[in-house]
């Protein structure tokens, strides 16, 4: 891990690939990974995971990207075992789908997804009272 003080370590890597698909010199897809592992108390025990990729794509090959992925999953150790408790997944694309030169509100599109280790659910919340599975 990277450098250590009475707060933790954190370290951070970023990978980047350049893909010049047809041969122009030009970037035609570009991902960008950046991972950040984090131990925040001192224990030596990893405590966030986060890996976020985001990948850009130029299909009409002047340089401005005409689509953009972007994902991002982070994994918490809350109770300091060594293993993730929780996992949190973000993914945001956008296209210029009508090729106007932008990239608009209606052409964004969001998802995010939180799992949650079951045996740290409370029994007792309120939002699981009429799941069946209880």
């Amino acid at each position: 891990m990277g450098d250590q003080d009475e707060q933790g370590q954190i370290d951070v890597s970023i990978e980047a690939e350049v893909i010049d698909v047809d041969g122009d010199g030009v970037a035609d897809i570009v991902t960008e990974v950046t991972t950040v592992v984090a131990d925040l108390d001192g224990d030596g025990v990893v405590d966030v995971i986060e890996q976020t990729t985001v990948t850009t794509y130029d299909v009409d090959g002047d340089g401005v990207p005409d689509a953009i992925e972007r994902t991002t999953i982070t994994g918490y150790d809350v109770d300091g075992d060594g293993e993730i408790d929780i996992i949190e997944s973000t993914s945001v694309s956008a296209a210029d789908v009508d090729g106007d030169g932008t990239i608009t509100e209606d052409e964004i599109s969001a998802e995010a997804v939180v799992a949650v280790r079951e045996d740290l659910l409370d029994d007792d919340d309120p939002a699981d009272a009429d799941d069946p599975t209880d």
